[in-house]
């Protein structure tokens, strides 16, 4: 019974986007697996939950998502590891792990294990995907925000909320409109 919440106590940690952009060490070694992830998005991704894939960068392949499999393939055949294909765009894939990886040229990198049906194991380095849209943002973009002011301002307007409610909500958006 103790090693079950030992265990459970082990993988039931968050790791932060700022924790990693803000390390100060670059040695610091970060827990290896987490269960929850804070992106520069604002949005907490964590295990189990489905992310769903955008737009690749090239219109053939995506450049921050790997097939375990594909990186098998090229392992074996000492070949470049082949990328996803653009038919995946918009197909939902549930996130199994979540890891802080390490190395000196890249720093400190978020990688999401999922599982993409048809496919098996994709490595998705999140961070490059939430930025070049090759997975679709849950967490807060310029677009958005500027839509929820829109609508905060447009219920200022038919007086459905107060200027201080309204205050609340543009100094909760302005951060992301930057």
């Amino acid at each position: 019974m103790l090693m079950a919440a030992i265990a459970t106590t082990a993988m039931a940690q968050t790791i932060t986007y700022e924790q990693i952009e803000n390390s100060t060490d670059p040695k610091a070694e970060f827990q290896k697996e987490y269960s929850e992830y804070v992106a520069s998005d604002g949005h907490t991704y964590k295990v189990g939950d489905k992310i769903t894939i955008g737009m690749p960068q090239s219109n053939k392949t995506f450049a921050y998502m790997t097939s375990e499999m594909g990186i098998a393939a090229a392992a074996m055949g000492g070949g470049p590891v082949p990328g996803i294909n653009a038919q995946y765009a918009g197909t939902d894939m549930q996130i199994k792990q979540i890891k802080v990886q390490r190395n000196k040229k890249r720093g400190a990198t978020v990688t999401f294990r999922t599982y993409l049906a048809g496919l098996g194991g994709v490595l998705v380095q999140i961070e490059n995907c939430i930025a070049s849209g090759e997975i679709v943002s849950q967490g807060m973009t310029p677009d958005k925000a500027l839509a929820e002011l829109k609508k905060a301002k447009d219920k200022l307007e038919l007086e459905v909320i107060t200027q201080q409610e309204f205050d609340s909500i543009k100094a909760e958006l302005m951060p992301y409109l930057k």
